[in-house]
């Protein structure tokens, strides 16, 4: 009997039925696996992580000099340098490096006074950053510079959720998403910037734009987002402001922070938050080592690494800091002047402490207006004039702003309101004045007693010419009293530093019997 052909070497009813399950269990087991959330780790280890960051630099890329220190620290070529070898060692650890700055890139030195934020992108390229968040000292030549002439060179994402125009357009990256490779793990980053930037920014810097509130911002980003994403935080608000984010938001895993200036030494934990910030002008970079599980720091280590003098700088950073410092105008190390008296410094004056280039700049603004009295701000004093000779690059650093003399009238009563409130401010405040031409007091109540402003005796309803700078003049730093109360004013015109290196060229050298002389002393001058 022949077989038909149809049969010959035909499997068997249930090898076919065998072949199909097969087929079938292997589709569906890849199916499952593709769909499995990429946050989860494959390997069921805890992702590793590494974050290194800076904030609050000032364009301070070179090196410098500090006291009680026998050669130079900070500036970005010594931090390239560390941050190359804790990426090295990250790697060899099998750890994902994010680097992040913590904001306030620019206003502080000639190079930023000159370039305006354009050699700070290529630097910060070159030393490979993830992240910024925007500073509010990043608005200080304007919008147009921050967007065409800072944001648009930089190969990274400049981030401010909470930063839109009146008309609700975001203008910056609000956050960054990313997966870390070893792990498959996810993160998010969200950008806020400080709520006080209008009130510390020259108004037309920030004109049409509004900060929102940096908590509610931060709830709203968070919302939608994976479970197992860690939310990282990238501020510049203050360590205060910080530890209320965290308080309000614990969803946040790190905080990354700039604007207080603070050095923590030691990460800070709230709750289950991780508070980091490191100094300023480049002095430290910080470095922040942790694990995460489900979304949540299990596991964490952190410091402050300093580029010391013992750091070699990175050759190719320091090449293209020559090259700018090349371009630099020479006239900047032409000697103005010579001092032998303490001028500064910046942490003295925002403390409410007497100084003498406070009151020595609200000098030279009163007597080029003919004002009976000159009021400045400590915001607007950076850093400390040096003993000795002094060049228009240390004028420049310690008074990198582009303020302008503003005189105006004011009665008794606003200038003791404006003292007042200044006296109230906490130390650190940048609102703190300094003046020059009001003989006064603090009582027993904590009140401002005035008893002459200029060569009058004081009235409260009196009418006094004073000298102050456009900032102020326009409400900076909360003072709305000047723009609201101001009357007879007239803009100038003339910059301050240009006040300064006149007096510095016409005088010689500033000596104490000098300052005595125009009736500048160091007591009571600072509230």
């Amino acid at each position: 009997m022949m077989r038909s052909r149809s049969h010959r070497n035909a499997p068997s009813v249930s090898l076919r039925r065998c072949v199909f399950l097969s087929v079938f269990l292997t589709t569906y087991i890849f199916l499952f696996i593709a769909c499995v959330p990429q946050a989860y780790s494959w390997s069921g280890e805890p992702a590793k992580l590494t974050i290194l960051y800076i904030n609050d630099p000032h364009a301070h890329y070179l090196p410098y000099p500090e006291k009680d220190i026998s050669g130079l620290v900070g500036g970005f070529a010594k931090v390239a340098t560390v941050m190359e070898q804790e990426r090295t060692r990250a790697r060899s650890e099998g750890r994902f490096t994010l680097t992040l700055m913590g904001g306030d890139l620019l206003l502080g030195t000639p190079f930023s006074t000159t370039f305006k934020g354009e050699l700070g992108a290529i630097l910060m390229n070159q030393l490979k950053f993830t992240a910024m968040v925007v500073g509010n000292h990043e608005f200080e030549y304007g919008l147009n510079n921050l967007l065409s002439n800072l944001r648009a060179r930089l190969d990274f994402p400049l981030l401010s959720a909470n930063v839109q125009t009146i008309e609700g357009e975001y203008i910056f990256d609000r956050t960054l998403h990313g997966k870390i490779p070893s792990s498959k793990a996810g993160f998010t980053i969200i950008g806020l910037t400080t709520q006080q930037t209008p009130k510390i920014t020259l108004p037309d810097n920030v004109k049409g734009l509004v900060v929102k509130d940096p908590i509610n911002t931060a709830k709203e980003c968070i919302q939608g987002l994976p479970s197992n994403d860690l939310v990282i935080a990238l501020t510049h608000l203050g360590v205060d402001e910080d530890r209320k984010l965290a308080e309000a938001c614990p969803r946040i895993g790190v905080i990354i922070g700039g604007h207080s200036h603070t050095a923590l030494f030691k990460p800070l934990k709230v709750h289950n938050t991780i508070i980091c910030q490191a100094g300023c002008y480049s002095r430290y970079v910080g470095e922040l080592n942790i694990e995460v599980e489900n979304g949540k720091v299990v596991n964490y280590d952190g410091k402050l690494i300093s580029p010391g003098p013992d750091v070699k700088e990175d050759p190719g950073i320091s090449a293209t800091i020559c090259k700018f410092k090349e371009r630099l105008d020479p006239r900047l190390n032409a000697v103005i002047g010579r001092t032998e008296v303490a001028l500064g410094s910046s942490h003295r004056s925002r403390s409410g402490q007497a100084t003498a280039l406070g009151p020595l700049i609200a000098y030279t603004m009163a007597t080029n207006q003919e004002a009976q009295a000159g009021l400045v701000n400590a915001g607007t004093i950076r850093d400390s004039l040096p003993w000795g000779d002094v060049t228009l690059s240390d004028l420049y650093t310690a008074l990198p702003f582009t303020d302008t003399v503003v005189r105006m009238d004011l009665t008794g009563k606003d200038i003791r309101n404006a003292l007042e409130r200044s006296l109230r401010l906490p130390e650190g405040s940048g609102g703190k004045l300094q003046t020059f031409g009001i003989v006064k007091c603090v009582n027993s109540a904590h009140e401002v007693i005035i008893s002459r402003i200029g060569d009058s005796d004081f009235a409260p309803d009196g009418v006094y010419t004073v000298a102050i700078s456009n900032f102020l003049a326009t409400g900076g730093d909360g003072y709305s009293v000047f723009k609201e109360n101001g009357r007879n004013i007239q803009t100038s015109g003339v910059l301050i530093t240009e006040l300064i290196t006149n007096f510095f060229k016409e005088k010689r050298i500033i000596t104490k019997s000098l300052l005595k002389n125009l009736n500048i002393s160091l007591v009571d001058q600072a509230y």
